[in-house]
C-alpha cells in the first residue's frame, strides 16, 4: 500500500501478537539496509551466538568486530539449511519492512530460501512495501511469489477512521468523549488516511487538555484544525516537491483533473489522461513509466484484487496540487 497507510504499524502489531505467544513462535524484524548480502542475511535470521549448534556441514564461522558471523561462501543453499534447522527447533516468522528497497541479489536468495524452508518447516515470510513492491518482486527471479497472499493496505473506511480517533481518546486514564458531529468532521477532513488520523488525534487531545475538557465538540475541532491544517500543508508541499523533482508534476496535475469527479479510473482512461499530458500516444512506453512513477509515490494506486481500477492515494492531495498550480 501507499506510504502513510499503516503498513509498519500492522507489522508491529503482528510482531506483538507473535511475542505474546511466548516461546511458541519466534519473530525476526528486518529492513533491507540490514541485509546487504547473503552473510548479513544469514546472521540476522540465524545469529551464530544462538544457533552455532545448527551449523551445517561445510559452513564456517568468522570473528569480526568482536562477534561471530557466518561465512557462507556465497552458497544460498547454506542459508536454506540453516533456516530449516532453526525452524525445526522453533517456528519462525520473518517480518521485512520497506521490502520495495530489497536488493535484487539478496532478495532473490531470501525468497527462494523461504519457499524451500516453508515446504518442510514452520516458516512464514511477511513483506511490506509501497505499491512498487509487486513490480520489484518480479525482478527477483522468484516467480512463485505472486501465489502468496496479497493484502492491500489502503485508506480506512469512515467507521474505522472514526474508531481510530475516538477509541484512544476514550481509553485514557481521564477519558475524553467526542460528539458525533465533531467526529464526522474529523473523518471527513482526514479522508481515512491513517497518518492524518494520527495528527487529528494528537491535536484533539492537546486541545482538550489545554481547556481541561472531557468532551470534544465542534468548537474544539475548529481549534485543533489549525494544527492539522499546518501539518497537512507541510506534508503536501513535500509531496508536491517530490513530484516536481521526478518530473511528474505536469502529469500529476492532469491526473488530478481526471479524478475531480471520479472515484476510480480504469487502465485505458488513465492511459489516455497521461498520454494527453505528454502529447503522445496511449501505447507509448513513456505513458506506463510515468504511471508507475505516480504509483510508486502513492499519488495513485490500484489495490490487489481490484485490477483495472485506479484510485487517488489521497484525494485532497490532488486538490492541493491543482490549487497550487492554478495559483
Amino acid at each position: 500500500g501507499p506510504r502513510g497507510n499503516g503498513k509498519t504499524a500492522l507489522l508491529r502489531w503482528f510482531e506483538h501478537e507473535i511475542e505474546s505467544q511466548g516461546e511458541a513462535v519466534d519473530a525476526v524484524w528486518l529492513t533491507p539496509s540490514e541485509i546487504p548480502n547473503l552473510d548479513a542475511l544469514a546472521n540476522e535470521l540465524t545469529p551464530p551466538s544462538r544457533f552455532d549448534s545448527l551449523r551445517p556441514e561445510g559452513v564456517s564461522l568468522s570473528v569480526g568486530v568482536g562477534r561471530l558471523a557466518w561465512d557462507l561462501g556465497g552458497q544460498p543453499a547454506s542459508l536454506t539449511r540453516l533456516l530449516q534447522a532453526r525452524c525445526r527447533r522453533q517456528p519462525l516468522v520473518v517480518l521485512l519492512d520497506e521490502a520495495h528497497n530489497l536488493g535484487v541479489e539478496v532478495g532473490s536468495m531470501l525468497l527462494n530460501a523461504s519457499q524451500s524452508v516453508a515446504a518442510k518447516s514452520p516458516f512464514l515470510l511477511v513483506l511490506a512495501g509501497t505499491p512498487n513492491l509487486t513490480a520489484h518482486l518480479n525482478t527477483l527471479s522468484a516467480t512463485f511469489w505472486n501465489r502468496a497472499e496479497q493484502i492491500g493496505i489502503g485508506r480506512l473506511e469512515p467507521v474505522a477512521a472514526g474508531e481510530a480517533v475516538a477509541r484512544p481518546l476514550a481509553n485514557q486514564k481521564s477519558p475524553v468523549t467526542i460528539s458525533d458531529e465533531a467526529l464526522a468532521e474529523v473523518v471527513n477532513q482526514s479522508q481515512g488516511y491513517p497518518y492524518f488520523l494520527q495528527i487529528w488525534g494528537d491535536a484533539l487531545w492537546r486541545a482538550a487538555r489545554k481547556e481541561n475538557a472531557a468532551h470534544i465538540d465542534e468548537r474544539l475541532v475548529s481549534i485543533a484544525k489549525a494544527t492539522f491544517d499546518k501539518v497537512r500543508s507541510i506534508y503536501y508541499e513535500d509531496r508536491r516537491r517530490e513530484l516536481r523533482a521526478q518530473f511528474l508534476l505536469p502529469v500529476a496535475i492532469q491526473v488530478a483533473a481526471a479524478f475531480r469527479d471520479r472515484a476510480t479510473l480504469v487502465d485505458a482512461e488513465l492511459d489516455r489522461v497521461v498520454a494527453v499530458a505528454l502529447g503522445t500516444d496511449p501505447q507509448d512506453q513513456e505513458v506506463l513509466r510515468l504511471q508507475t512513477g505516480l504509483a510508486d509515490l502513492g499519488y495513485i494506486w490500484s489495490p490487489p484484487g481490484e485490477a483495472n481500477r485506479w484510485q487517488p492515494g489521497i484525494p485532497s492531495l490532488m486538490r492541493y496540487i491543482e490549487a497550487h498550480e492554478a495559483a
